[in-house]
């Protein structure tokens, strides 16, 4: 026994060495250079607990505009998930960090949700991640838009408004957009139609989404463990429906362009390679978490502007009905769609006054000059609304 507690003060003092040059050799590379004014917090977890409060509280730009009010700066550092972070607020940093994507800056996710998603669109980069771009791309274009989507959303929305919006006293919008626009997402994915399926997947989801950018520790009761097991779970199950749908493409009972799953399992990429079954798999659940998640968020937040604007509203509803009574009960058509002018408007105002997202992880592929600050090759830059 006495071995095994030599043993393990070694390893943990080796640990502590490692990380104690590292950080020296960080400082003193650093030191010299004029980076964004910030604070790295606490050792190794930085301001991670912060970050994530706020999140969990409801107000992510919390978190950043008391530092950038603190910093009086559009551009400020911090340390968070273990990485050294800048954080680009406003408009300006969104244009420079958009128009660099690719050559000063690539796509980055946390190791929580890397290690949940695993490789799949969100997460691949280089010619493996075009190559899933390309796949994925020709299902999600304004042609399959027009060719397979809408009438299924007219149908799923229809019924929806029917079986929880009609009669109803009062309406909780949030979590009866997240069951409407995650059953939206299996439908037009993966032709799910199974309410019981549905439900199950979206309680399961609704874990996932608990610990998707969280601290990736592996212990019981953490919001990232339970986002594992939830994980687990729904690869499971969604193995089994991807094996149904091969089946049923090679006996013809469906077809390669019904939906995004049939297309990913028929279709090879350009050198003739099938995506294989536990990628399409992550690539499933990656745009079900990023299908259905926002669209919720923007809908709840359109359906308050609505509430407190009812000349906006009477507009809105002018819209739709002059629409409607021109249909004669029949689905809409992307026609249709397009006369939705002031809807439209409502909506595009509605996401830029109130993202449905913070921003988006990023990062440095060369050193950075921003606003006269320099952000180091390989630091991970965050975007904020």
């Amino acid at each position: 026994m006495a071995i095994v507690f030599i043993l393990a003060s070694l390893i943990i003092l080796v640990l502590l060495v490692n990380l104690t040059i590292k950080f020296t050799r960080i400082l003193s590379r650093t030191k010299s250079l004029n980076l964004p004014p910030g604070s790295y917090g606490w050792p190794i977890l930085g301001e991670t607990l912060e970050f994530l409060r706020a999140g969990l509280d409801g107000t992510p730009e919390k978190f950043v505009k008391e530092r950038s009010d603190k910093y009086k700066s559009q551009v400020f550092k911090t340390l968070l998930m273990g990485e050294n972070m800048a954080v680009f607020c406003g408009s300006s940093g969104n244009k420079f960090l958009f128009s660099n994507e690719n050559k000063l800056v690539t796509v980055w996710w946390p190791s929580s949700v890397r290690q949940l998603l695993g490789p799949c669109l969100a997460t691949s980069g280089g010619d493996e991640g075009k190559q899933m771009r390309k796949m994925v791309s020709y299902f999600l274009g304004p042609d399959a838009f027009t060719r397979l989507y809408i009438k299924t959303m007219d149908l799923v929305s229809q019924q929806h408004i029917k079986n929880h919006w009609q009669g109803k006293e009062e309406v909780k919008v949030f979590p009866t957009s997240k069951s409407y626009t995650f059953e939206l997402a299996c439908r037009l994915f993966m032709s799910l139609e199974d309410p019981k399926q549905i439900s199950e997947l979206a309680a399961l989801f609704n874990i996932f989404l608990k610990g998707i950018i969280s601290i990736p520790v592996n212990f019981i009761g953490t919001r990232f463990y339970n986002a594992k097991k939830a994980t687990f779970a729904i690869k499971n199950q969604l193995r089994e429906i991807v094996r149904q749908r091969r089946a049923a493409l090679e006996c013809k009972r469906a077809a390669p362009w019904q939906d995004l799953l049939s297309h990913l399992l028929a279709t090879p990429d350009e050198n003739g390679k099938f995506m294989s079954e536990s990628v399409i798999v992550n690539n499933i659940i990656m745009l079900l978490f990023a299908g259905h998640d926002t669209s919720s968020v923007a809908i709840t937040m359109m359906m308050k502007n609505l509430a407190e604007i009812p000349e906006v509203y009477e507009k809105v509803l002018k819209e739709q009905m002059e629409i409607a009574s021109s249909k004669g009960g029949e689905y809409l058509e992307w026609e249709d769609i397009q006369k939705m002018r002031y809807t439209w408007n409502v909506v595009s105002e509605t996401m830029r006054v109130m993202p449905p997202i913070m921003g988006a992880f990023r990062e440095a592929l060369t050193d950075i000059r921003y606003q006269g600050y320099h952000i180091p090759k390989g630091w991970k830059v965050i975007n904020t609304n």
